[in-house]
């Protein structure tokens, strides 16, 4: 059996090889059927784990409470109006949260201002984004210090402490690649500022922080001199408080935990809505899933379309080899072959032919990762699952494409066919 399947393949390969172009333009078809779905289902699932890989680098048990929601509460028109409207959270909250929270391990309040210049000398980088945290900051936010240092706990809690950690792009931007930028002072808020570290390059976090174009310092020392209330920023500025829970307590037991304290320190009555939003990593994660969901049926679409139109070409090849082979079959049927033969014989062509541009189709997507994860710097890898899929479907497109023409020469009539 292998013998006669071997030798099928042998004159298949010899066939396809007869008839270069002919090979060339029906590989063409199903190659790019093949790399348009694969590509997109791999750029897809790709970026689909890094977002994931970077949500479980900043935790899955964190809350992060605001005035705005990530996502509309109610279903339908996100209501800015009203959240704007709410009072913003504040160190009072944070220290209720840290005293009587018993499931909070850590919590931290972060407010951000993105229009900030900071400037050294002559040098000045603009709309720099300033991120004034309260301790426990760096417990709640995957960020590397470079070079120099962190805040200490008792520097956060004085509140008297000019220090600021700059991020990595602003570094570059003030003072260039030769100088140290530790124990420089820079101006901002008008006031002086000691650069006592510099973050590690990381790009922008699932969360919204921004690291490489931001710096980080004292909430206290920034409220000393400036107002942070509902007014700020035109009702626009947000304070959060991240709240992080112990290992092993379930995020929504701290939700509860919480929102009590919360509506107590606010004074809501029982039938007034909470003023506030509780927003996590969980409720994007999802939107994202049902997104790429959306985005790998799209992509298999356009792909499925490549495909009927590669498939099209294939029957019609077949049906022009069949015709030129028609005296050959005559021949073999007569000297006994049977149809079975000669329908295995033409469907093994298809399915070959169709394999081979799988084959050169899933090598595209594989210069095409390489592309995209080096020069590009985005990591994408193609899946074991992906590669079986594009066999598959060749497979699939061989025996579709190559059925009936395969039946139509099994039937020939071989007096009929020697004399054509």
């Amino acid at each position: 059996m292998f013998r006669y399947l071997g030798q099928h393949i042998i004159m298949t390969l010899e066939e396809l090889r007869a008839n270069k172009l002919r090979t060339f333009l029906s590989l063409l078809g199903v190659s790019i059927g093949v790399f348009c779905i694969i590509s997109v289902l791999t750029v897809f699932d790709s970026l689909q784990k890094n977002i994931q890989s970077n949500m479980q680098s900043l935790g899955s048990n964190v809350l992060y409470i605001g005035k705005f929601p990530w996502i509309p509460e109610d279903e339908g028109e996100y209501q800015w109006w009203k959240y704007k409207a709410r009072p913003v959270c504040n160190l009072r909250e944070l220290k209720a949260i840290e005293k009587e929270v018993n499931s909070a391990a850590f919590a931290t309040l972060c407010y951000s201002d993105e229009s900030q210049n900071i400037k050294f000398q002559s040098q000045e980088v603009k709309s720099v984004s300033v991120f004034a945290v309260t301790h426990n900051f760096n417990k709640l936010q995957p960020f590397d210090i470079e070079e120099g240092r962190y805040f200490s706990t008792n520097e956060m809690k004085e509140g008297i402490h000019q220090g600021m950690v700059i991020g990595h792009t602003v570094a570059e931007e003030l003072f260039g690649t030769n100088i140290s930028p530790v124990g420089k002072y820079v101006e901002a808020f008008n006031r002086k500022f000691q650069v006592i570290g510099v973050m590690k390059k990381m790009g922008k976090t699932m969360t919204g922080f921004n690291f490489d174009d931001g710096v980080i310092i004292s909430y206290l020392y920034l409220s000393s001199f400036r107002k942070i209330d509902n007014q700020t920023g035109s009702g626009f500025t947000d304070p959060m408080l991240m709240v992080k829970a112990h290992k092993g307590v379930k995020l929504i037991e701290m939700k509860y935990e919480i929102k009590s304290v919360l509506r107590a320190l606010r004074k809501l009555r029982p039938n007034e809505a909470d003023n506030f939003s509780f927003n996590q990593l969980d409720a994007i994660q999802n939107s994202i899933n049902s997104i790429f969901a959306n985005f790998n049926i799209f992509g298999g679409l356009i792909g499925l379309f490549s495909l009927v139109v590669g498939s099209f070409g294939i029957a019609n090849i077949m049906f022009v080899s069949v015709k030129e082979r028609t005296r050959q079959i005559g021949v073999k049927k007569s000297l006994g072959a049977k149809s079975s033969a000669i329908l295995s014989e033409f469907l093994l062509e298809s399915i070959i032919l169709c394999l081979l541009g799988g084959l050169i189709g899933i090598l595209f997507v594989l210069l095409l990762s390489r592309i995209l994860s080096g020069p590009m710097g985005f990591p994408i890898s193609l899946s074991g699952f992906n590669f079986f899929l594009g066999i598959g479907i060749s497979i699939l497109v061989g025996i579709l494409a190559g059925y009936i023409p395969a039946k139509r020469a099994s039937k020939l009539d071989p007096v009929v066919a020697i004399r054509s």
